[in-house]
């Protein structure tokens, strides 16, 4: 592993929202407030003072709270440079040793990289034997992002290219209900994107709404039949 890794610092608000305190006017409030939840159960989950975290296109350093007090180096690797980011490089050709990191977190990145195979094949290579990697993909969910977007996912998908991982769980983020609450309000947004004034009229409206109406009705029945973005965790 390089030598030269400094110690970035966190960027929260770069992405343009607050992905760890989603508030209920966001259009994506039901699958980040998920998200939120599932990495602080697993970081929860880690022995104290692990070594490495590697975090795939992390820019913003948005997770790093929930990782502070559990790993010793939370390091960012991205294709752009910023604060947040310790390595600049594509995720198909880490620069990192093999077995040097004890976990890798990749949220939202996947799809953006023409081979996600090749990506899962270097995260595999830099983790250590018996590490983790938490992965969040979308399956449903309009294009976005840069510098490309190529790939949705399926379980069936995502156990097939983490085949040589042990261990492999996957599940919908917000579940069946939320999430059809949650793709609601995004086609909404992607609608009223031509008008503002419509647009922030249902962030103070109809899309809280939807989001406290997706999170009553999760707790009664989640699911798992079908979901806007699916949260895996698999063992090296």
């Amino acid at each position: 592993m390089s030598t030269d890794l400094r110690r970035s610092k966190a960027e929260p608000t770069i992405r343009g929202m607050d992905l760890v305190r989603p508030s209920l006017r966001d259009f994506a409030y039901l699958d980040c407030q998920r998200r939120t939840e599932l990495i602080a159960e697993q970081a929860a989950k880690l022995p104290s003072q692990v070594r490495n975290l590697l975090d795939v296109g992390g820019r913003g350093k948005p997770y790093s709270s929930f990782f502070v007090d559990r790993v010793v180096n939370h390091y960012v690797l991205d294709v752009e440079p910023g604060s947040s980011v310790d390595l600049v490089g594509d995720a198909r050709t880490i620069p990192l040793a093999d077995g040097s990191m004890d976990v890798v977190l990749c949220t939202q990145v996947l799809e953006h990289i023409p081979d996600p195979v090749a990506v899962i094949a270097e995260i595999r290579r830099v983790l250590k034997v018996g590490g983790t990697l938490l992965l969040s993909v979308p399956s449903i969910f309009p294009q976005h992002g840069s510098p490309g977007d190529y790939w949705r996912f399926m379980p069936q998908g995502l156990q097939w290219i983490l085949r040589d991982f042990r261990g492999v769980t996957v599940r919908g983020e917000a579940g069946t209900v939320p999430s059809i609450f949650l793709v609601l309000n995004v086609y909404l947004q992607l609608l009223t994107g031509p008008v503002p004034w419509l647009q922030r009229l249902l962030r103070w409206t109809i899309c809280p709404l939807n989001n406290l109406a997706g999170l009553f009705v999760g707790k009664i029945y989640r699911g798992d039949q079908f979901a806007s973005n699916y949260f895996v965790v698999a063992v090296r």
